[in-house]
């Protein structure tokens, strides 16, 4: 940041308005407001926002929500079927649920919301329940019962989940299907997923255009998580560069071509450990991004880009409140202030 001593003696310009386009570094002084300005740049950065009423993870989230508008349901501890909507501020309980389950399939927005299958107990279901912003309702099926999914990509009418676990399926085990919701019925795609895994992450914009990586392998020793990174067209999948760590059960916001991952459970090897590592994906390759404020895994998560990314919930060893907003990095015009 510029300092006085920076710009004495310097020219700035002494303008009515602030100017259209500016660029970093740019100072100026609006003579209508009668404050001096400046253009920086801000890091990607996560700060508090209002706890949820209840500790809880594992559920279902909007994923194309946004700060002021999210939706959290179902979850641990146990299996919940409870809904709460987020403006921005503060957390208020809606109507729960038809069904109470934890490790569900979830995507769309507050008031286009989707959840589906779960774990209620001991297996998985294939019920499917849709949200309009005032009411839950069945709608269809999951093509099989299945479990541990945390999650989904695209809106209601046009949603995606791939992957999962369902022991009672009569092939058994971490999948490889590509399952897809057109807003009344579930599809099963020709497509499948080039690896196995159950609570993979899953970002992107619909059925037709979804990056998914990470998940738990269990033919893999200790149920070691995986790297493997790949994008799904809607018709078939593309390797993409490997996810840095490890990871399942992360959060993830944004678009295939600009998206930002957090969080998770890494487990290169034996005992479950939690991380707080975030990444960014610029449609070509990861970088390090904005570390989470806390270690932790299966937060409701969400955003439908990367500005607009939240993330609340969780498990840290025991189900926490916390929610988290994200401001990402880029240009930020700020006011020059005496001290």
């Amino acid at each position: 940041m510029a300092t006085y001593y920076d710009i004495f003696g310097q020219k700035v310009q002494y303008i009515s308005s602030d100017p259209p386009a500016v660029v970093e570094g740019q100072v100026w002084y609006n003579s209508t407001t009668n404050v001096a300005k400046f253009q920086g740049f801000q890091s990607g950065a996560w700060s508090s926002g209002g706890a949820m009423s209840g500790g809880s993870g594992d559920g279902g989230m909007a994923k194309a929500g946004s700060q002021t508008a999210f939706l959290a349901s179902m979850g641990s501890p146990g299996a919940r079927n409870d809904t709460e909507e987020y403006d921005g501020s503060s957390w208020s309980n809606a109507p729960t649920t038809p069904y109470s389950a934890s490790g569900v399939i979830s995507f769309g927005t507050q008031t286009a919301g989707l959840v589906a299958g779960g774990q209620p107990g001991g297996g998985g279901v294939s019920t499917t329940a849709k949200y309009d912003g005032s009411s839950w309702t069945t709608s269809g099926s999951t093509p099989y019962p299945i479990l541990y999914q945390f999650g989904g990509a695209g809106p209601q009418t046009a949603g995606i989940s791939i992957g999962g676990w369902n022991q009672t399926h009569p092939t058994g085990g971490d999948k490889t299907d590509v399952k897809t919701f057109n807003g009344s019925t579930w599809s099963t795609e020709p497509a499948t997923c080039p690896f196995p895994a159950y609570s993979a992450n899953h970002y992107g914009t619909n059925s037709e255009d979804c990056n998914y990586f990470g998940g738990y392998n269990p033919a893999a020793p200790s149920f070691i998580r995986n790297t493997t990174h790949v994008n799904y067209n809607g018709t078939a999948f593309t390797s993409l560069a490997a996810y840095p760590i490890t990871i399942a059960a992360c959060g993830t916001s944004g678009t295939t071509s600009a998206g930002y991952a957090w969080a998770g459970n890494y487990r290169p090897s034996g005992s479950p450990d939690y991380t707080d590592i975030g990444n960014d994906w610029d449609g070509s390759a990861w970088t390090t991004g904005t570390s989470y404020p806390a270690t932790t895994q299966t937060m409701f998560s969400g955003g439908s880009t990367v500005p607009v990314t939240i993330s609340s919930g969780g498990y840290t060893g025991s189900y926490v409140t916390s929610t988290f907003e994200f401001t990402a990095a880029g240009p930020t015009t700020k006011t020059i202030t005496t001290s």
